[in-house]
């Protein structure tokens, strides 16, 4: 959700009233509307300059093109590769959140270079270097996948909120998943609960809210309850390390808790305690349990 400037509370102000206005009007313009802001990313941050490891880093470009719910039209990509001085044949891809980007991840490189990986990431779809508009994760998907297929074969996947869940979509599907590991940090593991927390903070109307959601259902041809990281990997074979925090106020942990109950044993959960949303992924010890998981040795 963009600010275009203005400040957070005025220009909030602004959206409320608007969707009001709109949804008396018409509830189902005012849905789509709120979806696309919704897919709109925001530059909560002033993006920083490249840190002295990207320097040492392959830049690369990927191009993508998608229309519907996917919608980058012909967009392109922006991300680095790096490659081990003693590699053991292995890829790790990363994806980072909502309004962020790749080089919040910079304290992962030198460690998945010393343990041989080769290295790639890439900023989003309209996100950080790369091109764009919108982003979701009908959109984030398409661009993995691209990734995969351009770059590939990727090993292993690791992934913070938004990047998460998508990973989640990905592990879905992927191909011999036993040879594969994922880790996912702080994904949604309720998609509905993150439409509910952003229905409230727009102050929209039950009929915009059921606007939104026959909107996405009727674009991507699936319920709501599709895009979810438990559904999405509740079958998934492979190794996969859950990483969340129980005062993550972003993707809540009580979401996770009946899930965690009843996940299958090829899932390990890491659970933190204070560290919420976003410290979670950059704490040194977490990166140390992570490395451990991936290590092939």
């Amino acid at each position: 959700m963009a600010t275009h400037g203005f400040s957070e509370r005025i220009y909030l102000q602004y959206l409320r009233t608007k969707f009001k206005t709109l949804g008396m009007v018409s509830p189902p313009v005012a849905g789509k509307l709120a979806f696309d802001l919704f897919c709109t990313p925001y530059p909560k941050y002033k993006k920083r300059k490249a840190p002295a490891i990207f320097h040492q880093g392959k830049s690369l470009q990927i191009s993508l093109t998608g229309d519907g719910i996917i919608k980058t039209g012909k967009t392109k990509i922006h991300g680095f590769e790096w490659k081990p001085l003693k590699p053991n044949g292995q890829t790790v891809l990363i994806a980072h959140g909502y309004a962020s980007y790749f080089y919040k991840f910079e304290q992962y490189i030198q460690p998945l270079l010393k343990h041989g990986f080769r290295v790639i990431g890439f900023d989003a779809p309209g996100h950080g270097l790369s091109e764009g508009k919108y982003i979701n994760i009908v959109i984030y998907k398409h661009a993995i996948e691209q990734i995969i297929k351009e770059l590939g074969p990727i090993d292993h996947f690791i992934g913070h909120s938004l990047g998460a869940i998508t990973l989640a979509m990905i592990a879905e599907t992927i191909d011999n998943p036993t040879k594969h590991k994922f880790v996912l940090i702080a994904p949604a593991t309720k998609t509905t609960s993150t439409f509910e927390r952003y229905f409230n903070m727009m102050h929209l109307s039950p009929a915009i809210r059921a606007a939104f959601l026959e909107f996405v259902e009727k674009r991507t041809g699936l319920p709501i309850s599709y895009f979810e990281a438990d559904r999405a990997i509740e079958n998934y074979a492979g190794d996969l390390l859950w990483v969340h925090d129980r005062e993550d106020l972003v993707c809540p942990f009580k979401d996770l808790i009946e899930f965690q109950k009843k996940a299958p044993k090829n899932i390990k959960f890491l659970i933190t305690n204070g560290l919420g949303h976003n410290k979670v992924y950059k704490t040194p010890e977490i990166i140390d349990k992570i490395m451990a998981f991936l290590d092939p040795t």
